[in-house]
């Protein structure tokens, strides 16, 4: 206890936990101040963390919104696009039915007063005609059609006395342009070895429809066609048609 004896301090003795209490505590203001000084920069700089999550979650809310009125339209659409594509299918039906229609009725109109010729009193009994003969050239085939009609008094056609069953064949006789294939001359079809002369024979009561194709000789080009129905070798009846380019 002398003067030089070395200094001593004395201190109040606190316990470790307390001291680290003291720095947790010390450090968590630290912390809490840092943090509002941060934000409250960024406030001041014009940048709000709450007001860019809630803009965030506005704009998923109406993206969402967006995709599923996307999808409910284009559902709309695709239910529209099929029932248009159903609706111009049918259109495209009935009016080729239409078309079918107006040409059956323009062909039985036809056929009608073909019938009514048949029985006509001034038609011979029995006497034979080349009705709507028709010609067209396809290539190298000449495509014709034709009916084929038998006169008869009135009633005899449903009567008990009918005609007898004719039986015939058609020949064409083709007149080329002048210069070409054959030097001009005469052809008559069908020709040798055509598969299609068979179409050629008739057989029929009153009348009948008669439509085929022929091979032309190559190179002719036909001015005009003249049909005739034989019996044998004997002439029944015959006609005269300028042909035309086939249609589709």
């Amino acid at each position: 206890m002398t003067i030089a004896a070395p200094k001593m301090s004395v201190r109040t003795h606190v316990p470790w936990y307390l001291r680290a209490l003291f720095w947790i505590v010390v450090l968590s203001i630290s912390t809490a101040g840092a943090a509002w000084v941060y934000d409250a920069g960024r406030k001041f700089a014009g940048f709000d963390s709450n007001e860019v999550q809630q803009e965030l979650s506005d704009l998923r809310s109406r993206s969402a919104k967006l995709a599923e009125e996307n999808g409910r339209l284009k559902a709309i659409q695709n239910s529209a696009d099929s029932k248009l594509a159903i609706e111009q299918t049918a259109q495209k039906r009935m009016a080729g039915e239409l078309q079918a229609m107006a040409v059956e009725n323009a062909r039985l109109k036809e056929d009608l007063a073909l019938f009514e010729g048949m029985e006509s009193a001034d038609r011979k009994e029995g006497s034979f005609a080349i009705n709507g003969f028709r010609v067209q050239v396809d290539g190298g085939m000449l495509k014709y059609r034709m009916l084929l009609t038998r006169g008869a008094h009135t009633g005899s056609i449903m009567g008990g006395a009918q005609e007898p069953e004719f039986a015939g064949r058609l020949v064409f006789e083709v007149t080329p342009v002048d210069g070409a294939g054959m030097n001009g001359a005469m052809i008559h079809l069908p020709v040798a070895n055509d598969p299609a002369a068979d179409a050629t024979k008739v057989k029929f009561r009153y009348f009948q429809r008669a439509a085929g194709s022929l091979m032309l000789p190559p190179g002719v080009r036909p001015k005009q066609v003249m049909v005739r129905l034989l019996e044998g070798d004997k002439l029944k009846a015959s006609e005269t048609a300028t042909p035309g380019d086939a249609k589709s």
